[in-house]
């Protein structure tokens, strides 16, 4: 092993062992308002480490969650390693929102119901014991999570492939690795993150513009989570596009294309559903501004995940 991984993954069993030492070898209780820890949450995932001690998020961090992922009456709250339900019954309460609980303990997923009950929002929440990689978080619009960062990692490509392109994603404590996040709050030295899930764009896209006879525009996208590049092909002519950014479901980019000789600015943008994105693209500017509208479609078999799973350099051994 490299003296550098040899160090980190002793300082990682270092810390597993005072989280162990701390709960007395078994799993305990801390009081409710106890500490923000890195082992909440980690005796789901795939049933391992149940020792680890069950540690709740503190209710200021909740409640900075809640609201830096926006939540509304309009969304569904998953949490995922929900513990004692907090987070999803404090979003019901106050912002009206519908929530799930999954957490892999009976007896936190019972308490958590009688939580939802003598709070009033039984019937907008549920509690399920299940392990939290098997859970289909598709109806989801905000996830919320507080685990550690491996199993961060080894759900990232499962929330990215399953939740809607513009849903939420927040984490108390640790990020994402590689993938950066899209919002970043503080409570104390306690770091909440945000991300929006982005749509798929990989591949190659195709299309025509009304007065435009001829070979179809071609665009090629590559993507590294909500980061994007391409290039665009027309009458033999290859130009890279420029500015490119992809929020959500939503793509926008500039290209100068030569129409007639002459370089014409030309501003894309887009809602990004499956294989199709329908929008506008404005060509030129000032008195000749025209905007007409766009609508490309993909090659299904040239898209690509946006991500196969963590990396060796972003797992905490490597």
């Amino acid at each position: 092993m490299k003296p550098k991984r040899a160090i980190i993954a002793a300082l990682g069993l270092f810390g597993l062992v005072l989280l162990t030492v701390y709960a007395g070898g078994r799993a305990v209780r801390a009081p409710a308002e106890g500490p923000p820890s890195a082992g909440d949450g980690l005796m789901m995932g795939m049933n391992a480490f149940t020792d680890v001690p069950y540690l709740p998020t503190p209710h200021e961090i909740a409640e900075e969650m809640i609201r830096l992922a926006g939540v509304t009456a309009d969304d569904v709250v998953y949490d995922l390693g929900c513990g004692d339900g907090r987070l999803v019954i404090a979003a019901a309460a106050r912002r009206g929102a519908r929530g799930v609980g999954v957490d892999i303990d009976p007896d936190l997923v019972a308490e958590s119901r009688e939580k939802a009950r003598l709070a009033g929002v039984e019937d907008r929440v549920r509690f399920v014991r299940q392990n939290f990689f098997e859970t289909d978080v598709r109806e989801a619009t905000v996830v919320l999570i507080y685990l550690l960062p491996e199993i961060n990692l080894r759900l990232r490509p499962k929330l990215i492939g399953e939740m809607k392109p513009g849903s939420r994603l927040v984490s108390h404590a640790f990020d994402m690795g590689e993938w950066q996040p899209d919002g970043l709050s503080k409570i104390g030295l306690q770091s909440v993150y945000l991300w929006v899930i982005p749509a798929n764009v990989t591949g190659r896209w195709t299309w025509t513009l009304p007065g435009e006879p001829g070979e179809p525009h071609v665009m090629q996208l590559s993507q590294e989570f909500q980061r994007i590049r391409g290039e665009l092909f027309h009458r033999g002519v290859k130009t890279e596009i420029d500015g490119a950014q992809l929020a959500g479901d939503r793509i926008a980019f500039a290209v100068e294309q030569p129409v007639d000789g002459v370089l014409v600015p030309r501003r894309y943008a887009g809602v990004v559903e499956g294989d199709r994105i329908t929008g506008t693209v404005v060509s030129g500017g000032g008195v000749r501004e025209q905007s007409r509208r766009w609508l490309a479609v993909r090659d299904a078999a040239t898209a690509r995940p946006i991500d196969a799973g963590p990396r060796g350099q972003e797992l905490p051994w490597y």
